[in-house]
C-alpha cells in the first residue's frame, strides 16, 4: 500500500513540476457559498473549489455523484452502481447526514430520509448546471444543520444573452441507455428565461451481484424525467425577481438486497422544488428573501410473483416536505469590511407508511406528519475583514431555536493572509452541528427515554493555496481535524434487546488533501488530487474503526488536451484505496483497492455543434463499494450536443 502511495505523489509532484514554467493557481476565482456574498479566493480563508462549465460540459452523461467523486476529499459509495441504486456520499470521512447539499443557495433536504439526508441530487440535470462550488469544512454558522463535513451548491442556469437561444444534447450507449435534453433560454427586455426537458431510458443491469455466476439475475432497469425553469425579472435598477422550479421522478427496478435477485421490486421517487427570490441592491446595501418549498416522495413495491427476500409482499411509502424561508442582507462599510446578517424560518414534516407480509404474519408501521414534524428559527451574523495590507477574516455567529430539542449555537473565525499576490495562508476554526431527523425523533425506533440532541462538532484546518504563471495554474494543501459529540447512533439492549436511537459516541477524524491545475499553454490542462483520511469512534467500551466503506486514500488525475483545433482529449484516472466493509456487510474485513481507466473525445464542428464519446473504466475493473451490489465494468456513451 505504501508503494502504491508513493507513486501517487510522485505523479501528483511531477506535474507540479511541469508547473514551473507554464502555470498558475487563480485565487481571482468569484464564489457565492463561502460567505452568502460574491468573494474571490483571495478574500476568504475557507477551502472552496469550482467545478467550472467546461468540466461538466465534458460529463454531461455522468451523473452529478460521478462529477462529484472526481473532487478530493468526496467518495461517494454506489455512484457507479445500477441507475436509481441507494447512494453515500461521505466527505471527508463523515457520515452521508453531515454534507448539506443546496440548488442556489437553497437546502435540499429530505425529511422523509432515516438520517437527514439530501433528496436523490441524481435526479437533478447536470446540462442545467451553470457551476459547482465545493466549500470545505464546518459551514453551520451561515448555512445551518448538516453542514458539519461542508457544503456542495450547485448553480443553475439561467437565461442568456440571445432573445431565443435553443439548446440540445442526445446521446446513447452501453445498457441500451439513451439520454436526451432540450430546452432554451434567453433574455427579452428585463425578462430572463431557461426552461429544459431532460430523460433517461436505460435496460441497464442486475442491481445485485450473482455470486453464485447462475446468469438468471434480471436486468434492473431505469426511466427518468426532468423538467426545470429559471425565470427572472428586473423589477427596477435595485429591484429584481428570481423563479427556480425542478419537477423529476424516475422509475427503477430494484433488487432484493445484497447478492439477491428481486424481478418484482420497483422504486419511484419524485422530487419538487419551488424557490422564489427577491433581490435589492444599493450602492452600500444588498438584501435577499427567498422562500422555498421542497416536496419528495419515496415509492418501493415488492409484489408476490417473485420472491427474492424476507417478505413475500411489501410496500413503503416516505414523503417529505420542507418550508425554508430565509432573509439576509449585507452592509459593506467599505472596501475592507462588511456585514452580513440574516434570519431562517424553516418548517420540515414527514408521512411514512410500511407494510409487509412475510411468514411471521403482517408488519406494519405508519409515521404521520401531523406529529412527525418541527420547525427551527435561526439568526446568523458574520462580519467580514477583506484585504487589510493582506490580511482577511470572517467572524460569526448562528444561534438555533428548535420546537423539539431547544436551543443550540456555532461560530466559525477564519483568517487568512496573502503572502504575495499567488499564495495565501489560511486558517479555520468552526463548530457545526446536525439535527436528527423526524425518523430518528418520531419513527419506531425513537428513544423513549431521552429526547435526542443535535450532533455537535469542533472543526480545525489549515493550508496554503499559490498560485503560478500568472494565474493559470494553482496548488492547495489543506489539513484538518474534526470532533463530534453527542453522536446519533443506533443501540440495542443487551439484556432486552431493545434498540433506538441516542446520544453516545464520539467521533475523532482527520486527514489532509493536496490539488493541483496545471495549465499547458495552449493545448490543455493537467489536475490532480490526492486526499487521505482517517479516523475513529469513541464509546463507552473505548475506540472503534468505524469509517465503514470509506477509503483512506483517493487519488484522481484528468489531462485535458487540445492537439488541434476543435478535437478535446480528456483520460482520467482515480484510485481508490483500501475501506472497511460495512457493519453489516457479507465478505471479507476489508474491500480492496480499486483503480478506473476514463477517456473522453470531442470535436466541435462549430462553437455550436460538438460531438463526443465518453468510454469509462476501460481496463474493465470489477470492483465493489457495496458488497453485493455490482458496478459498472467496461461501458461507454457516445452524442451530440447542440448550443445555438
Amino acid at each position: 500500500m505504501n508503494k502504491k502511495v508513493l507513486m501517487m505523489a510522485a505523479v501528483f509532484y511531477s506535474g507540479l513540476l511541469l508547473a514551473q514554467d507554464q502555470q498558475t493557481t487563480n485565487l481571482d476565482e468569484v464564489s457565492v457559498t463561502a460567505a452568502k456574498t460574491p468573494l474571490k479566493q483571495n478574500q476568504t480563508g475557507k477551502v472552496v473549489t469550482i467545478i467550472d462549465q467546461a468540466t461538466l460540459q465534458r460529463n454531461l452523461d455522468k451523473s452529478l455523484t460521478e462529477i462529484l467523486n472526481t473532487q478530493s476529499a468526496i467518495f461517494t459509495a454506489g455512484a457507479n452502481n445500477a441507475l436509481g441504486s441507494n447512494q453515500e456520499l461521505y466527505f471527508r470521512g463523515s457520515a452521508t447526514g453531515n454534507t448539506l447539499i443546496l440548488i442556489d443557495g437553497t437546502p435540499i433536504n429530505d425529511p422523509s430520509q432515516n438520517s437527514s439526508a439530501p433528496i436523490d441530487i441524481n435526479n437533478i440535470n447536470v446540462g442545467q448546471i451553470e457551476r459547482i462550488e465545493i466549500l470545505k469544512g464546518s459551514q453551520s454558522t451561515l448555512w445551518g444543520s448538516n453542514a458539519m463535513a461542508g457544503v456542495i451548491n450547485i448553480v443553475t442556469k439561467k437565461g442568456g444573452t440571445k432573445k431565443i437561444a435553443p439548446n440540445a444534447h442526445l446521446s446513447y450507449g452501453s445498457y441500451q441507455t439513451f439520454k436526451g435534453n432540450i430546452g432554451v433560454r434567453g433574455a427579452i427586455n428585463r425578462f430572463d428565461y431557461n426552461i429544459a426537458y431532460n430523460q433517461i431510458n436505460s435496460n441497464g443491469f442486475s442491481a445485485a451481484y450473482d455470486s453464485t455466476k447462475s446468469n438468471n439475475f434480471d436486468k434492473d432497469g431505469f426511466k427518468q424525467n426532468n423538467v426545470q425553469a429559471n425565470l427572472g425579472y428586473k423589477i427596477s435598477d435595485r429591484f429584481s425577481a428570481a423563479y427556480m422550479g425542478m419537477f423529476s421522478k424516475y422509475k427503477a427496478d430494484g433488487d432484493a438486497g445484497a447478492f439477491t435477485d428481486d424481478r418484482d421490486y420497483t422504486i419511484n421517487s419524485r422530487n419538487l422544488i419551488n424557490t422564489l427570490k427577491l433581490n435589492y441592491k444599493g450602492a452600500k446595501t444588498a438584501i435577499t428573501l427567498s422562500q422555498s418549498i421542497i416536496s419528495s416522495q419515496r415509492e418501493y413495491s415488492d409484489d408476490s410473483i417473485h420472491i427474492g427476500g424476507y417478505a413475500k409482499w411489501s410496500h413503503g411509502l416516505y414523503d417529505g416536505r420542507s418550508y425554508i424561508t430565509d432573509l439576509f442582507g449585507n452592509y459593506y462599510f467599505s472596501n475592507h469590511a462588511s456585514l452580513l446578517a440574516g434570519l431562517q424560518y424553516s418548517a420540515i414534516n414527514t408521512d411514512q407508511q410500511y407494510k409487509s407480509i412475510s411468514s411471521l404474519g403482517i408488519y406494519e408501521t405508519p409515521l404521520g406528519r401531523d406529529s412527525a414534524k418541527f420547525n427551527n428559527f435561526a439568526g446568523y451574523i458574520s462580519f467580514l475583514l477583506l484585504d487589510l495590507k493582506g490580511f482577511n477574516n470572517e467572524l460569526g455567529v448562528r444561534i438555533n431555536n428548535n420546537s423539539k430539542y431547544g436551543s443550540n449555537a456555532t461560530f466559525s473565525f477564519n483568517p487568512s493572509y496573502n503572502v504575495s499576490n499567488s499564495t495565501k495562508i489560511f486558517v479555520n476554526i468552526s463548530s457545526g452541528f446536525r439535527e436528527p431527523s423526524l425518523y430518528q425523533l418520531y419513527g419506531e425506533y425513537r428513544n423513549r427515554k431521552t429526547e435526542l440532541k443535535p450532533e455537535k462538532s469542533m472543526n480545525y484546518e489549515a493550508g496554503v493555496q499559490t498560485n503560478f504563471d500568472e494565474g493559470k495554474s494553482w496548488f492547495r494543501l489543506v489539513g484538518f481535524k474534526r470532533d463530534i459529540k453527542d453522536l446519533i447512533i443506533y443501540y440495542t439492549d443487551a439484556s432486552t434487546f431493545e434498540s433506538y436511537y441516542m446520544n453516545q459516541n464520539e467521533q475523532h477524524d482527520y486527514g489532509f488533501e493536496m490539488e493541483s491545475s496545471i495549465a499547458m499553454g495552449k493545448t490543455g490542462s493537467f489536475s490532480n488530487n490526492l486526499s487521505y483520511v482517517d479516523g475513529q469512534g469513541k464509546n463507552s467500551s473505548g475506540t472503534i474503526n468505524n469509517l465503514y466503506r470509506r477509503p483512506n486514500f483517493i487519488f484522481n488525475s484528468s489531462l485535458v488536451l487540445t492537439p488541434v483545433k476543435k478535437l478535446t482529449l480528456n483520460p482520467n484516472f482515480r484510485f481508490v484505496g483500501n475501506r472497511l466493509k460495512g457493519e453489516f456487510d457479507a465478505g471479507a474485513p476489508v474491500l480492496p483497492h480499486y483503480y478506473t481507466v476514463d477517456f473522453y473525445a470531442s470535436y466541435a464542428f462549430t462553437p455550436q455543434i460538438k460531438i463526443y464519446t465518453d468510454f469509462r473504466n476501460l481496463t474493465d475493473q470489477v470492483y465493489f463499494d457495496t458488497p453485493g451490489y455490482n458496478t459498472r465494468g467496461f461501458n461507454f456513451m457516445g452524442g451530440l450536443m447542440i448550443d445555438l
